[in-house]
């Protein structure tokens, strides 16, 4: 004969244990979301921020022209020294002594500047870089993170499949209080039997 008390103990001994390993692969693939936001925001190692220096720097000069330095704006007859040019953070507004604008916007000087002085600007902002990167814990080089992403969500990918088969084995005993996140894969969800 089966003892009702020692059947309820080994079933809710049971449940236990799966709880412990549902919230196991619940936690697995939050640390694993965790990876890859990380691997998505961390900054790049200073052999990568240095070729970003190279590439804005070679940006920049290529859109500095000299045509930015002429302007289809007439000022009222008045000399080039009867208007005040006021520079702020990012901003320049020209105003004639009348008080007319006849001008604003943002001014971006790295144009000029990196047309000016390529190699100047390159190796000053490469050795701040290089001061700087000691501070920065850096994440893996750009061309290593597709792969490594890749990886993380194939891992991901398979503990989303153990944790719908906990789920689905618990609602095919009848056990409660086994709950699918949010955020879980649709398609595995659907793809169990």
């Amino acid at each position: 004969m089966i003892d009702a008390e020692k059947l309820k103990t080994a079933l809710n001994k049971s449940a236990k244990e799966a709880h412990k390993q549902l919230e196991a692969v619940h936690e697995q693939i939050a640390h694993i979301d965790d990876e890859i936001y990380w691997l998505e925001n961390a900054p790049v190692p200073l052999s990568d921020a240095l070729k970003n220096i190279d590439h804005f720097v070679n940006e920049k000069s290529d859109l500095a022209g000299i045509n930015h330095f002429f302007y289809q704006r007439e000022s009222a007859g008045l000399g080039t020294f009867d208007a005040t040019v006021d520079l702020g953070h990012g901003n320049v507004l020209i105003t004639l002594e009348t008080g007319r604008v006849i001008g604003s916007g943002r001014v971006d000087l790295s144009e000029v500047l990196c047309a000016l002085f390529p190699e100047q600007i390159k190796r000053q902002l490469s050795d701040m870089a290089t001061a700087a990167a000691d501070g920065i814990e850096s994440g893996p080089p750009m061309d290593e993170r597709d792969g490594l992403k890749a990886e993380l969500i194939k891992r991901r990918h398979q503990l989303e499949i153990d944790e719908e088969k906990i789920i689905s084995t618990a609602e095919e005993l009848g056990l409660n209080g086994f709950y699918r996140r949010a955020d879980c894969n649709p398609e595995i969800v659907l793809m169990m039997p």
